[in-house]
C-alpha cells in the first residue's frame, strides 16, 4: 500500500521503447537507399511486433509474420485470379468485389485454423484485405504482394538485428545472485513491476545464476512471481526447504525431529497456544489446524485455502512426522509472552524461534519454530555448491544481513543493481555485442 502523498515517477522509456525507434528510422532509411521503392510503412509494422523482450520470443515472432504474409498475400492473389479468370472483363462491380472479399477474409482466418496457426489469424487477414483492397485502386496485385512481403521481411529483419546489439559486456556467470522477496524485489503492494519481470527473464535467459530466498513458503513465491522463470531451485520457509519450481519437488527439508516436534506441540497445547503446524510429505505443503481459534487464524484460512499450492488439513489429532515449522498465531501479549517462556525452557536450544507482526489481524502476532539448525545461510551454501557458484551476492531490505540493501524496491532497485553487477559494460566483452 502507498503511504499517502506518495506519488510514484514516471518511469523512463525502456530499452524496448528506444530499439523500437532505432529500427522504425532504420526501416525508412532502407526505403530511400531502394529508391523509394516498396511501402515502408509494412516494414515499421512488422518492426512494431518483432521488436520483443526475449531472443526466443523475437524468433517465434519472425516466423509468424512471414507465414502471415503468405498465406495472407497467397488468398489475396487467389481472389485476383478468380475475379480476372472467372468474370467478364476481369473487373467485378465494385459490391461484388467487396462481397468476394468479405467472404475470403473468413476463408483466409479458416485456412490459418485449419493450419493450426490461429495466432496469425488476425495478421494474415490484414494482408490479404491490403493486397485485396489495393488490386481495386488499380495496382498491379502480383507486384504489390511480393512487394509486401519483402517489405515485412525487411522489416523483421531490422528488427532482429536492432533486438540482438547491444554494448559489449562482461558476464558472471559463476556468481550466484539470491534476492528476497518482499519489499526487496517486490514493491510495496507486493507486486512484481512489468520492467522487473521482463528485465528479469532476460538476464535469467542470458545465463545469470538467480533465485530467491524468503521466509514465505514456496506458495507465496509461486503467486507472486508468475511469468518469472526461475530457472534455480527457491530457499523457502526462512531456509527450512528448497524447493525446485520447475519440477515442482521439494530437493532438501530441514525438519524437527519428530520427538522435539511433539514436545514443543504438547508445551503449546497445555498453554492453549493454537497454531498452524506446517508439514512437507510427498513434495506436498500441508497445513494441518486443529481449529481457527481467533480471527487472525480464521482470516488466514480463508485467504489461502484456495491456493493451488497450499493443502489445509482440519484434525483433531496433531502429527509429529515431517514437520518443518509450527506457527503460532495469537494476540501480540500472549505471543511475547510465549516467547520468553520458551526460551526460558531447559530444551530450547532444540529451536529456533521468531516473532513477528501478523499480517491476518490488527493487534495479532505470530510465533513461528523451527528446528534449531534451519538458516538461509546454510542452504544458500548448499545451493551454491550444487549450482558451482564461486560467489553469492544477496539483496534485501534488512540491514547488516544482506549485501545489497534495498532502501525502495519500487524503484526496481533490484533488477537494476542484478544487471550492472552482472553484466557490466566491458569492452573485454565483445563477443556479447551480439545477443544469441
Amino acid at each position: 500500500m502507498e503511504m499517502k502523498g506518495h506519488k510514484r515517477k514516471a518511469p523512463l522509456p525502456g530499452q524496448r521503447i528506444l530499439r523500437t525507434v532505432i529500427s522504425v528510422w532504420l526501416c525508412f532509411g532502407v526505403y530511400l537507399l531502394r529508391g523509394r521503392q516498396g511501402l515502408p510503412i509494412f516494414s515499421a509494422i512488422a518492426v512494431l511486433s518483432g521488436i520483443q523482450p526475449y531472443v526466443k520470443s523475437m524468433r517465434a515472432v519472425a516466423k509468424e509474420k512471414v507465414l502471415g504474409t503468405l498465406i495472407g498475400a497467397a488468398w489475396g492473389l487467389a481472389l485476383i485470379s478468380l475475379e480476372i479468370l472467372v468474370l467478364p472483363d476481369g473487373a467485378p462491380e465494385e459490391y461484388i468485389h467487396y462481397l468476394l472479399v468479405g467472404l475470403f477474409t473468413g476463408v483466409t482466418i479458416y485456412s490459418t485454423v485449419l493450419m493450426r496457426l490461429s495466432g496469425i489469424a488476425s495478421f494474415a487477414a490484414v494482408v490479404f484485405l491490403s493486397v485485396a483492397i489495393n488490386h481495386i485502386q488499380g495496382v498491379n496485385a502480383y507486384i504489390y504482394a511480393l512487394n509486401r512481403l519483402l517489405d515485412t521481411v525487411i522489416g523483421l529483419a531490422i528488427a532482429e538485428v536492432v533486438n540482438r546489439v547491444q554494448l559489449p559486456r562482461a558476464r558472471h556467470t559463476e556468481t550466484l545472485f539470491v534476492s528476497g522477496l518482499g519489499h526487496t524485489i517486490l514493491r510495496q503492494d507486493s507486486t512484481l513491476s512489468p520492467y522487473s519481470r521482463v528485465e528479469l527473464n532476460r538476464l535469467i535467459e542470458d545465463g545469470a545464476l538467480f533465485t530467491i530466498s524468503t521466509r514465505a513458503s514456496q506458495a507465496t513465491v509461486r503467486e507472486r512471481l508468475q511469468g518469472v522463470d526461475l530457472r534455480l531451485p527457491i530457499i523457502t520457509l526462512d531456509g527450512a526447504a528448497m524447493y525446485d519450481v520447475n519440477k515442482m519437488q521439494y530437493l532438501h527439508t530441514v525438519p524437527i525431529p519428530p520427538e522435539n516436534a511433539r514436545r514443543v506441540m504438547i508445551w503449546l497445547r497445555e498453554r492453549e497456544l493454537p497454531f498452524f503446524c506446517h508439514i512437507i510429505q510427498s513434495d506436498t505443503l500441508i497445513i494441518r489446524y486443529r481449529d481457527l481459534a481467533n480471527d487472525a487464524m480464521s482470516e488466514a484460512y480463508e485467504t489461502r485455502r484456495r491456493s493451488l499450492y497450499r493443502n489445509y488439513v482440519r484434525s483433531p489429532q496433531d502429527v509429529y512426522e515431517n514437520v518443518v515449522y509450527l506457527t503460532v498465531v495469537d494476540r501480540t501479549e500472549r505471543i511475547e509472552k510465549a516467547r520468553e517462556d520458551l526460551l526460558a525452557q531447559p530444551w530450547s536450544g532444540a529451536y529456533r524461534v521468531a516473532a513477528d507482526q501478523y499480517y491476518f489481524g490488527e493487534g495479532y502476532s505470530f510465533l513461528r519454530v523451527y528446528d534449531a539448525a534451519v538458516s538461509r545461510q546454510a542452504m544458500l551454501r548448499r545451493l551454491a555448491d550444487m549450482v558451482g557458484a564461486k560467489e553469492t551476492v544477496t539483496f534485501g531490505c534488512e540491514a547488516g544481513e544482506y549485501d545489497v540493501i534495498i532502501a525502495d524496491a519500487d524503484r526496481n532497485t533490484v533488477v537494476k543493481e542484478l544487471r550492472r553487477r552482472y553484466e557490466p559494460v566491458d569492452i573485454r566483452g565483445w563477443r556479447t555485442i551480439l545477443r544469441h
